[in-house]
């Protein structure tokens, strides 16, 4: 008779689903009818408009263009559908907790990766980073580099899908050109 030794998952892991290695994967196959997907591509290909643009001052000067996160949320809903995508945390790693000996404030930066699923089961994960600097205590430290590092990742893996969740502003042209309209 042989022992069983069952492994505990790792932090963040207890989640994630372990494939069976002896059982044969089947393909997976998009449960998105030709037409929706059409529609879909049609639609991720637009460009977003002027109204969707924010701006704020970047390093040497240079004026940095994004889109809120709540206009990317509108966005994919409209796109999507409200039930048509999912985000998930994957993962948040600490790279930094300092505190001020003088005054005990806190600094502190970590990474997350966001999954963003389709209803069909498509998916795009992303890196955000999250930081504070001389924050009165760990708690709220820890609260606002959580949310700012999930939004950042957020946004990146929605640009994924396409131009009008925010790829398009990576193209150096189009913000100028859209800004002046």
């Amino acid at each position: 008779m042989t022992d069983t030794i069952f492994l505990q998952p790792s932090p963040g892991e207890q989640h994630s689903a372990i494939a069976n290695p002896f059982e044969e994967t089947k393909p997976r196959i998009s449960q998105f009818t030709a037409s929706e997907v059409a529609t879909l591509q049609s639609r991720l290909e637009k460009q977003l408009g002027p109204e969707y643009l924010s701006a704020r001052s970047g390093p040497s000067g240079q004026k940095v263009h994004y889109i809120a996160a709540e206009k990317c949320i509108a966005l994919a809903n409209e796109v999507f559908g409200f039930n048509g995508w999912s985000s998930s945390i994957q993962n948040i790693q600490v790279d930094f907790v300092d505190e001020n000996p003088n005054t005990l404030k806190i600094s502190l930066g970590l990474s997350v990766i966001v999954r963003v699923t389709l209803r069909d089961g498509t998916y795009h994960e992303d890196i955000g980073y999250g930081h504070i600097e001389n924050c009165k205590g760990k708690a709220a430290a820890f609260e606002k580099a959580k949310k700012e590092g999930t939004t950042d990742a957020l946004k990146r893996a929605l640009r994924n899908f396409g131009n009008v969740l925010g790829n398009c502003i990576y193209d150096k042209d189009y913000p100028s050109k859209v800004t002046k309209i």
